[in-house]
């Protein structure tokens, strides 16, 4: 990897954990009573997971596995426990007490979509998962990937993984105004989202989520103490995983498990 690379990548890992000093600590109170709540306007529009919901519902066992990079194995908290996939075990044991869910963790981290998709049946689909959420486009975006082949990387993941009867999420990138200045995201975004729209599969928009957090003063995008960087992440890192559970439990109630009534932070 260049110079610029490496320096990108660290620019990167460092705005994982900036400015978020106002969100409540992980496990300290659910997200709807955090200040990170998510408008439904963010997820209305997406399709949902009818098989994983019916599942956590109807009190099956379900297997979730984590794929992404560096952001999802949680470097920046210091630790995989503190990470978005790990806080959203927490969240979806808390609201649905008697279902039987399993967060698998296998990122890695800076691997291209391309590399990702290529792990799918070594690694993942041998663990025979309900659903899988694919975290991607940052490495891409650093690397500069070719967009056709970006495109074609991530088609071929989800082919892949409906294939063998998995449901899927797509996670897009972190939102940082000091990476966006020097790094081209959009054009990932963009064909993260016509790809999803094209294969009806959801796409959990962290990047406008987290856009939407620093515009509402939730946070800023403003470095911290270093010291400090593994607490402001580990924060993060909760709301995440919390409107992530929001996100993929639509349609199930957290109490009872019975269909129709949403769980999530949003109205």
């Amino acid at each position: 990897m260049s110079m610029m690379g490496r320096f990108l990548h660290q620019t990167i890992g460092l705005m994982t954990a900036v400015g978020i000093g106002l969100l409540a600590l992980p496990g300290s109170a659910p997200a709807q009573e955090q200040d990170c709540a998510v408008p439904a306007s963010f997820y209305d529009t997406e399709p949902t997971l009818p098989k994983t919901a019916a599942a956590i519902a109807n009190r099956q066992p379900v297997s979730i596995v984590a794929v992404g990079g560096a952001s999802t194995l949680g470097r920046a908290a210091g630790s995989p426990d503190l990470a978005w996939p790990a806080r959203l075990a927490a969240a979806l044991t808390s609201r649905f007490p008697a279902a039987r869910v399993t967060v698998d963790n296998r990122a890695v981290a800076r691997q291209t979509a391309q590399e990702m998709a290529a792990r799918l049946d070594r690694e993942v689909i041998p663990l025979k998962p309900t659903l899988v959420i694919w975290e991607t486009g940052t490495t891409d975006a650093v690397q500069g990937t070719d967009l056709d082949e970006f495109r074609q990387a991530v088609q071929a993941g989800i082919d892949r993984l409906r294939a063998s009867e998995v449901e899927v999420v797509l996670m897009d990138a972190q939102f940082s105004r000091q990476t966006h200045a020097v790094i081209n995201f959009e054009r990932y975004e963009s064909v993260l989202r016509e790809v999803t729209d094209a294969n009806a599969v959801p796409l959990f928009r962290r990047h406008d989520i987290m856009r939407h957090w620093a515009e509402r003063g939730v946070f800023d995008l403003i470095t911290v103490d270093r010291d400090k960087l593994p607490l402001v992440a580990s924060r993060l890192y909760d709301c995440i995983g919390r409107a992530v559970a929001d996100f993929i439990t639509r349609g199930a109630h957290p109490e009872t498990g019975a269909p129709g009534a949403s769980s999530g932070s949003h109205p």
